[in-house]
């Protein structure tokens, strides 16, 4: 009985032969590799001669020139080539009728074949080109140039001629604007210049006897002095010399003694302007504030608004520690300066503060005297509901609430404690100031009891 089968080899050797024999046949079997497409064989050649530095051209501008490669190389034509090839290949496969079956495509090979494509297209559009120029006369071409260059943009036609494609060898155009034509020539003067400068100028040789110069006279006072003269300061040339050596007749102006400066003199603003400060004018009233205090008991100390001598004060006139308690005259004037309650307003000889100044700290800029003048002001306006000034029919106590409506002083410090940002430090101040006023009866004006 005959049994039906597949003849086949099995290879039992061990022999490193067959496996070389068996790998070049299926090497020669395989395709070559897309690369050896692009990339030819390493060749080397015998070295005739060792290499030259190489030399350089000397160029007006110090940089090489500009050079433009009109022969392509040989990479580029080798790549060519192959990718014409493959092109080819791939138009006869799809050519062949029977192929239905869809052949997958490598993405490379066709950007290839397109770039190959264009470029054919390309050299032969330029080649249409170069032979109807050929055919056209001198006339003809002449005036085709003028209607194109009178139909473009003519910034249009500068950046289309400054474009150069240097792998294939194509530049400029002939035809160039106005204005580098006039670049080019400036450049070329401009190179010409530079090496007449540089070119050696030959100097001709005198010819004839040589004239000697003739003789002349030096006086010995035109000479230099062999030794330096005795030159001094004038301070040590008047050294040990006094005013009666002088000949008669012979005098210095001497300038006017400054009358001396005494802190405590009333006329000391007058007397400090004098000496340091004559051309300036005077406004004594700016510096009225930098006077001194005036000792007890003299004129300007009765004017004062605070004199103690006084047989009645204002209640505008009155002043007020930081507790906001009344401080008599007397005690005003005993209190040292350490407390802080002294400073440059209408008694700066007293301590303490008026409802008035107060009021005017309240409203002031810097952060510092707006706390100082909430809290006194609160504190006021506690002792002053409270009655601690006297009856609220008193007459002092109606001044009082007048000064306080005067200055705005509540309403002054509803505004503070209401207000939205700002120092939070002096809006405290506020608050508490405010629920003082309102702890002592919260009352704006003064009212009958």
């Amino acid at each position: 009985m005959d049994f039906k089968g597949q003849r086949f080899i099995v290879n039992l050797s061990d022999s490193e032969e067959d496996d070389r024999s068996h790998a070049s046949k299926t090497s020669i079997s395989e395709p070559p590799p897309l690369i050896s497409a692009f990339v030819g064989d390493i060749k080397e050649r015998a070295e005739v001669s060792p290499p030259s530095a190489p030399t350089f051209k000397s160029t007006a501008t110090g940089f090489p020139e500009h050079k433009k490669r009109s022969r392509v190389s040989a990479f580029k034509q080798q790549r060519g080539a192959s990718v014409k090839s493959v092109f080819t290949e791939s138009r006869n496969t799809a050519s062949k009728p029977g192929n239905q079956a869809p052949q997958s495509t490598n993405p490379s090979r066709l950007t290839q074949s397109n770039t190959s494509f264009s470029d054919e297209e390309r050299k032969q559009i330029d080649e249409d080109n170069r032979n109807k120029l050929a055919a056209m006369s001198a006339e003809e071409i002449e005036e085709e140039r003028r209607e194109l260059l009178a139909q473009l943009d003519p910034s249009l036609i500068e950046r289309l001629l400054k474009r150069a494609n240097l792998d294939d060898g194509r530049g400029d155009t002939e035809f160039e604007s106005a204005s580098i034509k006039h670049d080019r020539v400036e450049k070329n003067l401009a190179a010409e210049n530079l090496k007449k400068e540089d070119e050696p100028v030959s100097v001709p040789i005198p010819s004839g006897q040589l004239v000697q110069a003739p003789k002349s006279v030096r006086f010995a006072e035109d000479e230099a002095p062999t030794e330096p003269i005795d030159l001094q300061p004038a301070s040590q040339l008047f050294n040990g010399f006094s005013p009666e050596d002088l000949p008669a007749g012979m005098h210095f102006p001497a300038a006017a003694s400054a009358p001396e400066l005494d802190p405590s003199d009333p006329s000391f603003l007058e007397n400090l302007h004098t000496k340091y400060f004559p051309s300036l004018p005077a406004d004594p009233s700016k510096l009225a504030w930098m006077a001194p205090i005036p000792t007890h008991g003299s004129v300007a100390d009765q004017e004062s608004s605070y004199y103690p001598g006084q047989s009645a004060l204002s209640a505008s006139a009155l002043r007020f520690d930081f507790r906001g308690s009344l401080l008599p005259p007397r005690i005003a004037r005993a209190m040292p300066v350490t407390k802080g309650l002294h400073h440059h307003g209408d008694a700066p000889e007293a301590a303490g503060y008026t409802i008035s100044e107060l009021s005017r700290l309240a409203r002031s800029s810097f952060p510092a005297q707006r706390c100082i003048a909430f809290q006194t002001l609160g504190r006021f306006l506690y002792r002053l509901g409270r009655g601690d000034f006297g009856s609220p029919d008193s007459v002092m106590v109606k001044d009082l609430w007048k000064c306080v409506e005067t200055g705005k002083i509540v309403e002054t410090l509803e505004a503070a404690a209401n207000m939205e940002g700002g120092h939070q430090g002096s809006k405290t101040y506020a608050v508490e100031a405010v629920w003082l006023w309102q702890k002592g009866g919260g009352q704006r004006v003064w009212q009958a009891a």
